[in-house]
Formats: structure tokens, sequence, C-alpha cells
């Protein structure tokens, strides 16, 4: 193909008649037109390309103003347009932009060539620009393409394969994929995992029929071994379909192997949509691939269950385990080990049979669809196991199980090499999930800025395959064979990353759910937060005791499991509400097993008629509500903090202090130079300690602090600063600031303590109302003689600063007088003792009020429960307030006609128990103690 440009002369159009040029066909003809608009890829805009945008960057995806790079929407969600805001990306030909703008500029799409009629070199050639009834102008330049034609040049001009190409194709590629369907499976090690089903729920129409997801990788992807020669991946539909199993179980303890934390559960391996492990799944015509892989799996059998009920002619009955036995007339007992009971179909089935069918139409129903006639079981039993059909499938069975073992098969290589091949993917996958599995232990990165090996950026996953790429056998071959292009299946990709860990994901996650059932009751945690990219989230944390029974090793322990975040649309205690239910019912958690809420102190989770807990506590009047202790002792010290303008005052000065150092490195050098032990810090309204920490370093370092700000009003240039500097001079220098100072720092010291109490692992209710109780003793009893103390202090810090220690007599304000009001005020003339009546009295009156105001509820808490937490000190309590007590708790968990405890078994149980443990002992010291020795407190009193 050439492209001519011709001056201008009349004669130009003639160019397009000519059809053969040097004993050459040929076929001339203007050139193309662009086919599409122009769309620019950073603000979504028609009309110009990203090259030339200026505009703000709008996402393709969702519509938002970020770049399409950072897109952080689900999939799950629509996508949302940029132009028309319709459920479609920005790019979307169907757009109603787009058509519109087509509908304008018809010649956009209709300037293509037809090049699917052959071009016909007998005739001459109408140009294209006498078609559109356009006429060249004598002064115009003339282009023209010079188009070589040979062969069929309707297929070799094709820009698209043509509908017989892509069903030919589309065949293909639907041939490989039934042929590559669970091949995945081919790489895990499931020959010596034995079926273990122990309850009817485990073997459930649910669980067996459960679907497994399929994986893909994503398009294309660059991987190289070496750092100067770079080898392209391309993903193919190979990888998009080897499928993953969701019955994946995955454990996460920080020292198993990983060979041991990835396994296949035993109850179902599915390839090519049949369930070896399920007879009733088997079709007619198995290969031998599958004949071999059911027979290294061998019969599955499930036992010790409750088999369903099925009714024939009004009689209702079931399968037994007996019928797996057979009892001669001498007494010995024959196992029948080719009888398998599927419980999908509740039939049952000849396995060898079913594995080697016959062509004799007398054989029964157990070798081709299954019976389930359990009244004449015995009688078909016996007829089936003596039939020649029978008798030949379990030669043929038990030959080729033999030869299978022995490795004497007729593709005996065939079988070596699969195997070598087997065991080959099985450790990359090894090594692929070990990786996946380390990162996202660490909250790592996977990818970066590209998804090529030994390039500079390329994240933290291929970085780890380089480094095993360098001593590791395994992934050195995986990695030879890529370069070699050997294989196309990698699975490095950032797909199969993002399946491997959603499958881990959502084992941990029904391993905590199962282990939450386990301990049936629970407590909820709720909050919710902002993420990043400005969307609300809401993370459900569930608190039990785990009581680990199948580990007698272990000791019972208090443990919190994270469950998943959820997006809100909205935070009103209904929505949030309704939220946590639905939650729970997809969990197939009760929510009538929740005895405790544990939420912040917003007023949509604690809200008395409308809140989270209201809500809660009407569907479950036993899910008692208990907010976060130390979320409502910070709440106390704000507060406390508000409660007086004097310490709002006091605040503001210690924020100044902070800013005024952090603004500049200079200023900051000059206070690192002056005080050596501690740094101002900012204090925050949601950081707890925060307030302490702050006050504590102008506190002990109120000199130094002072020499600082007198450096820096020395040096500065700045009339502002200065200025600054010595305003906060005289304010620290003043005696109500330093008895400010030491007021605030004697109560957060106090309280401080209490907080970091509170949140210990070991804290538990009666230890909490004990230290709540302390601190208001502490507060009531620093009402009385706390003010002086703080005066002592304070005349100390003015010595040392040399100024003077006594108030400043403030100038009141006159209120003015309103028509016949009585008087003005009284007010105080002592400074004072108008200091101690208007600043300290109303800290520590705020303080006590606040503390006993919002932990109230603690109080009744341990009135109800906390007789249980002094298990060894109840053979000092009258017989009489013990079985008052029980009687209270048996009230308080009885709803209707449900109650979790007996009033009269339980003081028996604790009757006892009381004579065994110590008097030092805690509750959970005491469920050690019943666990090690495997008791249960009913039995001891039957003992006694």
């Amino acid at each position: 193909m050439f492209f001519a440009d011709l001056d201008p002369q009349g004669s130009d159009s003639d160019i397009f008649s000519i059809t053969t040029l040097l004993h050459t066909k040929v076929k001339i003809e203007e050139p193309h037109k662009k086919r599409q608009i122009s769309q620019c890829q950073n603000c979504q805009s028609y009309g110009h390309t990203r090259t030339y945008c200026a505009h703000n960057p709008k996402c393709v995806k969702c519509g938002n103003d970020h770049p399409t790079s950072s897109c952080v929407k689900s999939p799950d969600l629509p996508a949302k347009c940029a132009l028309c805001e319709g459920a479609h990306p920005a790019n979307y030909r169907g757009c109603t932009i787009y058509k519109q703008l087509s509908q304008r500029h018809p010649n956009i799409s209709s300037t293509k060539p037809n090049l699917q009629q052959p071009f016909n070199f007998n005739t001459p050639h109408q140009p294209q620009h006498q078609q559109s009834n356009k006429e060249h102008l004598p002064n115009q330049r003339t282009s023209f393409l010079l188009i070589k034609m040979s062969g069929r040049d309707r297929d070799k001009y094709r820009s698209h394969p043509s509908g017989h190409q892509k069903r030919i194709k589309k065949l293909a590629k639907e041939e490989f994929l039934n042929k590559q369907r669970g091949a995945f499976l081919h790489f895990l090690n499931t020959s010596n995992e034995k079926l273990s089903l122990d309850n009817s729920s485990s073997i459930s129409e649910k669980t067996e029929k459960h679907e497994h997801p399929c994986y893909s990788l994503s398009e294309t992807m660059e991987i190289s071994t070496s750092p100067s020669k770079l080898i392209k991946l391309s993903h193919t539909p190979e990888e998009k379909n080897h499928s993953l199993t969701a019955e994946n179980k995955v454990h996460s303890p920080e020292d198993d192997p990983v060979e041991e934390t990835f396994k296949i559960n035993s109850r179902k391996i599915d390839i090519q949509g049949i369930d070896l492990r399920d007879l009733a799944s088997w079709t007619e015509g198995l290969s031998q691939h599958l004949r071999d892989e059911i027979i290294k799996i061998g019969p599955v059998r499930v036992n010790n269950i409750d088999y369903p009920l099925h009714t024939i002619q009004n009689t209702s009955r079931k399968f037994s385990d007996k019928y797996y036995y057979r009892t001669l007339s001498n007494g010995e007992i024959v196992n029948r080990q080719w009888l398998v009971y599927s419980t999908s179909k509740n039939l049952a089935f000849c396995y060898c049979c079913k594995l080697f069918p016959s062509s004799d139409l007398r054989q029964s129903q157990l070798a081709t669809n299954g019976t389930n006639d359990w009244k004449h079981m015995s009688d078909n039993l016996k007829v089936h196991e003596r039939s020649k059909p029978h008798i030949i499938a379990a030669q043929k069975w038990i030959e080729l199980k033999t030869r299978i073992s022995k490795s004497q098969t007729i593709d005996k290589v065939q079988q070596i090499a699969i195997e070598k091949e087997k065991t080959h993917w099985k450790n990359v996958m090894i090594r692929i999930i070990s990786v996946i599995h380390y990162l996202a232990k660490h909250n790592s990165s996977f990818r970066g800025s590209t998804d090529v090996l030994y390039e500079k950026n390329n994240g933290k996953f291929l970085g780890l395959i380089e480094m095993l790429g360098k001593f590791d056998p395994i992934i050195i071959e995986h990695l030879q064979r890529i370069k070699n292009k050997e294989t196309h299946i990698h699975y490095l990709g950032h797909d199969i990353q993002n399946d491997l860990i959603e499958v881990m994901a959502k084992e941990v996650q029904k391993t905590i759910i199962q282990t939450i059932k386990l301990a049936k009751y629970y407590a909820i945690i709720m909050d919710c937060t902002p993420d990043t990219s400005r969307q609300e989230q809401l993370s459900i944390v569930i608190r039990i005791v785990d009581m680990d029974i199948e580990n007698e090793s272990t000791e019972p322990r208090i443990k919190e499991y994270f469950l998943d975040f959820t997006n809100i649309n909205d935070s009103t205690g209904l929505y949030l509400s309704d939220v946590l239910v639905e939650k729970l019912k997809i969990y197939g958690i009760s929510l009538n097993d929740c005895r405790a809420q544990g939420y912040d102190n917003g007023a949509n989770m604690i809200g008395q008629y409308k809140g989270v807990q209201a809500r809660i506590l009407k569907q479950n009047p036993r899910a008692f509500f208990m907010p976060c202790a130390a979320h409502r002792l910070n709440l106390v010290l704000g507060d406390t903090a508000k409660s007086s303008v004097r310490a709002v005052h006091f605040f503001g000065t210690v924020e100044r202090i902070y800013t005024l150092f952090s603004a500049s490195t200079g200023r900051w050098d000059i206070f690192s130079k002056h005080c050596h032990k501690w740094t101002v810090k900012k204090w925050s309204e949601t950081r707890w300690e925060s307030r302490y920490d702050s006050i504590k370093a102008i506190r002990f370092q109120v000199k130094e602090i002072i020499d600082a700000l007198d450096e820096i009003s020395d040096e500065t240039r700045d009339p502002l600063i200065r200025s600054e500097t010595n305003s906060l001079i005289v304010e620290i220098r003043s005696l109500e600031f330093l008895m400010s100072l030491c007021i605030w720092y004697t109560v957060l010291c106090e309280v401080n303590i209490v907080s970091k109490s509170l949140q210990g692992p070991d804290v538990n209710l009666d230890i909490s109302s004990e230290l709540l109780n302390g601190l208001i003793k502490f507060l009531t009893n620093y009402r009385e003689i706390g003010f002086n103390t703080a005066k002592s202090e304070a005349k100390i810090l003015t010595m040392d600063l040399k100024v003077s220690n006594e108030f400043k007599t403030p100038r009141y304000r006159k209120k003015k007088t309103m028509f016949a009001y009585e008087g003005n005020d009284e007010l105080l003339q002592d400074p004072e003792e108008d200091f101690r009546c208007s600043y300290f009295l109303v800290l520590m009156d705020g303080a006590i009020g606040s503390i006993t105001r919002r932990f109230e509820q603690t109080s009744k808490f341990n009135e109800m429960f906390g007789f249980l937490f002094r298990i060894g000190k109840l053979s000092l309590k009258p017989y009489e307030q013990l079985k008052a007590n029980c009687m209270d708790l048996a009230l308080y968990l009885q709803s209707g006609d449900e109650k979790d405890i007996c009033a009269y078994d339980l003081i028996e149980e604790l009757l006892i128990c009381q004579n065994i443990v110590d008097k030092s002992v805690t509750p959970i010291e005491v469920l050690n103690f019943i666990k090690k020795k495997q008791w249960s407190l009913s039995k001891l009193s039957h003992r006694s």
C-alpha cells in the first residue's frame, strides 16, 4: 500500500479510473478517514485526546473525580457513565452522548471502504469523491491510496474476522475449555485424606451441591529470567478455566507449614463436573483417566449419621449401616466394600458395577441408577452380590487397583510422566500460595507499577518470586519453562493472586464462624469509620470465650474475631441494625445467642429508643449493651475540659505552646536545646492519653520552656512570633496557669492509670467496677484537699521562676440591670476564692458527675454478674444471698420460655466449686480447671 499526494491539476480525478499499473492489478482509493470520534482518556469527553486535555480527571468506571487507575469501585457495583450518568462505562459506544455525536457526524463511520465486496477490475472504478457528489477544484490537492490487489482481496483487507472464522474459533475454545475443566485439582494431594462426616449437617444437600468457583488470570503479563532479556507472557484460556475448589480448608497458624495449611476437603472432588466421591454424579462412559482417579480414591462411605426417610407404598424407611456388612451362617461378618451410599440422592450403589458397567439387561438398580427400596434392600443385596456381572466387575476392580498400586498399567510411562507433572505443579502452587500468604499476613501490597519480572517497581509479589528463582529448583524450572515457551500457564498474574486471597479469606472466615457457633454465646462489637476513598465502612467483630474442647493442652481464652467490612450508605440506628442482622443471617449466626453489645458512644449507637443497641434489644432482650469503658472515660475528660471557660483557655494555651515550637525547625531546635526529658505534644479529642502527655511535658519543664521562649523572642525578626512568645511567657508565669497545670496533671495521671487498666487483656467487670469506684473516691477526696495541694505545688514553681505567688485581681464585668430586677449578683472579691469556686470545684463536680452518670450501667451489670467473678470467695457469702443472686441472674437470662441457666443447678454447682478452687482464682482459671480435669460440675454434684 502506497500513499501519494498530487499537485493541483484539472485531471487529478482521473487517477481513480486506473485499474492496472506495470502489469499489476491495483486499486486506487481516497485516504481512509478516521472511523471513530476521538475520546479523552483523562476527562472522558469527546473531541480531543488525553495529550491535549486540561480538564480534571474523570473515572471511566464510576464517573467520580479521580483517575481511572486509582478507582476502588467493587466489580459487583454497577458502572456509572461520567457523561450521561447511565449504568455503563464512559467508553461504551451505546452511550446516548456518543450516539448523538455520531448522528451529527455521519461520515465518521461511513467513510470506511466497502471491502466486503470484491473489486471489479473489468469496469472503471467510480471514485469515492464522485459518489459523494464532491468536485475537485482546480487548486485542490488530490491524495490517494495505491493498493496492490492479489488473491481474495476482501479477506486480505478485512479488518475483523468473518462470522465463520469467529464460530470456528469459539467452538475450538469451548472444546479446549471442556478438556481443561478441573485440571487444577491434579496438582493437589487428596489421596491420603479421610472422609469425616460426624453429623447430619455436614452432609446436607446444600454442602454437597456447593459449586466450586473458577478463577481467571489477566489478559497479558510480561516476565523475564534475566534483567537484560524480558519475556512476555500471555494469559491463555487454560489458566482462565482452572478451578480452585471453594472447599479448600485454610488455617493460618504461624508455625504450621504451608503443606498442612492448604488442603482439599475430602468431602468433594470435582473433575469435569463429576464428583469422584459421589456415585450419583457419575455419568455413563467414564474415561480411563477418570476411572483411574476414582480407583485411587476408592469407595467412600458415610457412617453413623441420621439417614433421611423415604416413603414407598405408605411405608417410610431409611438406609442403615448394617447393610454395609453381611453375616454368614457361622456368625462371621463380611464387609461389603463395594456398597456405597450417596448422600446427595439418598440412593445406594454398587461401586464396582458402577465403575465397570455391564451390557446385561438383567442387572439390578445398584449397578445403574441406584436404589432406595430399603424394604427389600437385604434381599436385593444378596441377589446382586451373587450375580455374574457383579463378580466380573469386582474382579476388574481388584485387578486394576492392583496394577495401579504396583504401577503396572499399560500406560505406565505416561502415568509416571503425569505424576511427575502433577508433583511439579503442586510444588509451584505451594510456593506461590506461600508468597501470597506471607504478603497478606503482613498486610503488604502485591503489585507495583509494572507486571514484568526483573524490572524496577514490579511489586513485592514478583520480587519474592525473583528471590525464589535464585536458589529454589522448583521456581527455577518454572521460570525456565516460561522462558522456553514450554508452557503458557504460570499463575503469576494479579487475577490469580486476588482469587487465592479470596479463597483463603473465605476459608478463614468459615473457620471463624464455625468457632463462634461452637462457643454458642457471643458478643457483638461494631463501629463505623471512613476509608481513604471517603467511603463509610462498618466493621463487625465477634467476641467469644473459646474453650477449644478438641485440644486438651490449651487454656480457655477470650478471643475477638474480625468478620467483615461492609460499605454503608447511611449511619442511622435503623440502617446499621438492619445491616447487622442481615450479616448475621448470611453467616448463619443466631441473633438469639448474642449476650452482649459493645459500641462507641455515638447517639446512633447508644440511643435509648432509636439506637442500634435499643433495636437489637427489642429482638433479643438478653443482648445486654455495654459501651466501651475507656472511650467513656475519655468522654469524661472531654466533659470536664469543657465545663469551665478557664479550662478551655488553659488547654488553648497548651496548644499554642506546641504550635509555636512545631511550626518551625529552627524553633524546634531551640526547644530541643533547652528541654531534654520530654517534647511538647499536641492533645487530641480522640487520642485518650494525649492530654496527659501534653500536660506532663510542660509540668516538669516549665522553666526550660520559658527559657526557650525567651531565646526565640530575642532571635526572631518576625513581630508576630515575638508577640506570641511574649504573650505565652506572661501566661505561663501566672499563678493561675501554674495551679491549673498542677491540678490537671494530678487528675489526668489518675485517670490515665485507670484508662490503661480498662484496656488491659485481663480486665473483667469486677475489676472495672473496682477501678471506677476507686477513681470516684480519689476525685471526691481531691475535691476537698486538692486545691491546697495544688497551691503548694504551684508556689514551689513560682519560687523557681522567681515570679509572684499571688493571684491577679481580675476586672469583673458589670451586668446591666434590667427593669425591676431585685439586684446585682454578688461577686467574689477574693481572686483566690473566685478561682476555687468558678474553676476548681466546677472541674471536680463535673468529673465526678460525669463518671457517675456514664458508668451507672456498669454498676448495674456488676450487681448481676459480679458474684461469679469471685467464685473462690463464695464460701464467705451467706447461702441466702448466694441463692438470691442466682435467682436474679436466672431471671435476667430468661426470655419468654427460653432459659440460659437453672438457678437451683447453678447454686449447687457453685457450692461444690467453692470447695475445690482457691479463693484467689479467676473465672478463666476455673474454666481451665474444669477443662483439664474433664469434669462437669453436674458430675461432681452426683459424686458428692
